[in-house]
């Protein structure tokens, strides 16, 4: 049963035939093309659903598209028709609290589609200038959800400029030249079995083989780009920045929790260049709104009056950003700076949720520090400490109804942390205490209180209150067997990672969220009789152990989900520890 699981989870949805990219950069004069031509057809439901419709995004600021599309259809007496190319604002905009009218979509739609049909695609992308500086850089991915059959990745360069290149993974390359003024490269691959694209599992991107095509190494991104950011927004010094920090405080994080509270996320059609190109302090500060970019920039100019050494960083939210990363490389800037012990402190005006400094999910990234004499590509941190869920219950049971009733108290840190400040913060205030309950296994009625705002890291957030558990009660006459419920039930959390986590047809596992839980439950009014307590369980990712003081029965159960991507050694002690956790006979405790 598992091995067909995993046949029909690991089938492809559909077969690109054909899949090529072709960069022209041969004319200095005329920008980048890049063009993107794609056979594919469809093998499942779900393929014709993918691709019914598709879209490329664009900005119209400093690029155009160019889209031509048909559908072949395989059945007898159907003939070939053109593809229903439409565009509009991108779908992104409004639920993301943007209003950039630069940001468009292209929506590429297939009337007719069925299973085994042909959809033909091409795609001309032309680069008139790259944002804030001319700085180039691509990547072609070989493989990805769906399989592919034959890709090529073409490139034309001026044999006037240095090409900088790393590739992994299996191409057939070819280098020649096409005449005096101009190289071209041909990398060849294929076929490439499809990289199965599930919730936990990595990103296909990730682990797809890749090539690598740059104009300047990262050294000259960053020294440029700081040139850039220095010229345009570090505007002179004036009396509202001080009256600022007089009020903030001139502690770094004081400035940064300033920025962050006072300067909306909201984005207009600011800018030569919206989202990449920042604007100064004073027109960020006229406004009262910003993106990432906007706000960085006025919190590195209050930090430099402040008296600090301020870096901007740059860095992406959907991964590493390569070894040779250019102008568009990036999405999300933020501020380092070194502390009085030369530790690096990181500070991010748009982000409420984390007490690092940056989000767990950057966590082994990289980023670019912008200096005037260049920098290479760093690394933010990689470490698991202090990522907890800690849950305490004091109750009593009641044998009549199953029932455990008690008090509760959570506390939280790190990953944990920033997981539940953002569930917290994404719910109307009116509704935070039923998903509390939902989230920790309350019955319904609980009287709760969250304390702390979520939507800012200046409080700390606790939850506090009684409420009532159901627990598994057994009486065979001879004796009472108690069930005390255990994370798998007061963690939804947890639970829902196991769900994903322990299917054994499933070793690309990535743990969205990597903390340990701890549960403390402290019981009395314990059933008649001499209890025997279970033997406790003790691995490498999780424990439960029982212990007796009195007539109180205290129980302590640690799930470990870490680290992220667990090799296959690593993968198997985290499933045995959740198969001990959904196991009754470590928590059920016998009265005789």
């Amino acid at each position: 049963m598992a091995l067909l699981l995993f046949l029909i989870i690991s089938a492809p949805d559909a077969v690109y035939i054909e899949h090529h990219v072709t960069l022209d950069c041969s004319s200095p004069d005329s920008g980048y093309i890049e063009t993107t031509s794609e056979v594919v057809v469809p093998l499942t439901a779900r393929g014709v659903q993918r691709y019914s419709e598709i879209s490329a995004s664009f900005r119209n600021t400093w690029e155009s598209l160019e889209v031509t599309a048909s559908i072949s259809h395989w059945r007898s007496g159907r003939r070939d028709d053109s593809a229903i190319v439409r565009e509009d604002p991108h779908s992104s905009l409004l639920h993301a609290g943007r209003l950039e009218s630069s940001l468009r979509e292209v929506s590429i739609a297939f009337p007719g589609i069925e299973i085994g049909d042909t959809l033909k695609v091409e795609i001309i992308r032309s680069i008139e200038h790259l944002p804030m500086a001319d700085f180039y850089s691509y990547t072609f991915y070989a493989a990805s959800r769906d399989s592919i059959h034959h890709g090529t990745f073409k490139v034309l360069w001026p044999s006037s400029r240095e090409l900088h290149i790393v590739s992994e993974g299996d191409f057939e390359e070819q280098a020649y030249s096409l005449n005096d003024r101009t190289e071209c490269m041909i990398w060849e691959s294929g076929p490439c079995n499809s990289i199965p694209h599930l919730p936990f599992s990595c990103d296909p991107a990730s682990i797809s083989p890749f090539v690598t095509v740059s104009s300047h190494l990262p050294e000259e991104v960053s020294s440029g780009l700081y040139s850039v950011l220095d010229r345009d927004c570090m505007v002179e010094y004036t009396t509202l920045a001080d009256s600022i920090i007089a009020a903030a405080g001139n502690k770094p994080e004081a400035l940064c929790s300033w920025v962050s509270e006072e300067i909306e996320y909201l984005s207009g059609n600011w800018g030569e260049d919206p989202g990449y190109s920042p604007r100064n302090p004073m027109e960020t500060l006229a406004e009262l709104s910003g993106v990432c970019r906007d706000k960085t920039v006025l919190l590195l100019w209050l930090l430099r009056r402040a008296g600090y050494n301020p870096r901007a960083i740059l860095t992406s939210s959907s991964g590493i950003p390569g070894a040779y990363p250019g102008s568009r490389s990036f999405d999300h800037m933020l501020v380092t700076l070194e502390d009085f012990f030369g530790e690096t402190v990181f500070l991010d005006p748009t982000n409420n949720f984390s007490t690092q400094g940056y989000t767990y999910t950057l966590r082994g990234m990289g980023y670019l520090p912008l200096t005037p004499s260049g920098s290479p590509l760093r690394y933010f941190p990689d470490d698991c400490f202090g990522d907890t869920l800690s849950i305490v219950i004091e109750g009593s049971v009641n044998e009549d109804s199953s029932i455990i009733s008690g008090t509760i108290s959570v506390r939280f840190a790190g990953a944990a942390e920033e997981l539940f400040r953002s569930m917290l913060a994404g719910v109307d205030p009116s509704s935070r205490i039923l998903l509390i309950e939902r989230l920790f296994g309350l019955l319904p009625g609980a009287e709760l209180t969250l304390e702390g705002n979520p939507s800012t890291i200046n409080t700390p957030i606790n939850i506090n209150g009684s409420g009532k558990w159901e627990c598994g009660i057994v009486n065979t006459g001879e004796a009472v067997c108690l069930i005390i419920p255990g994370l798998e039930t007061i963690d939804v959390v947890s639970s829902r990672s196991a769900a994903y986590i322990l299917p054994h047809f499933r070793n690309d596992i990535y743990i969205e969220t990597p903390y340990t839980g701890h549960l403390n439950m402290v019981i009395d009014n314990l059933p008649a009789g001499i209890p025997e307590l279970p033997e406790s369980y003790e691995s490498e990712n999780c424990s439960i152990e029982f212990s007796l003081e009195g007539d109180i029965l205290i129980m302590n159960e640690y799930l470990t989900l870490q680290p992220a991507e667990p090799d296959s050694v690593r993968l198997a002690g985290i499933r045995q520890g959740l198969l001990a956790g959904l196991s009754a006979s470590f928590r059920t405790v016998v009265f005789r």
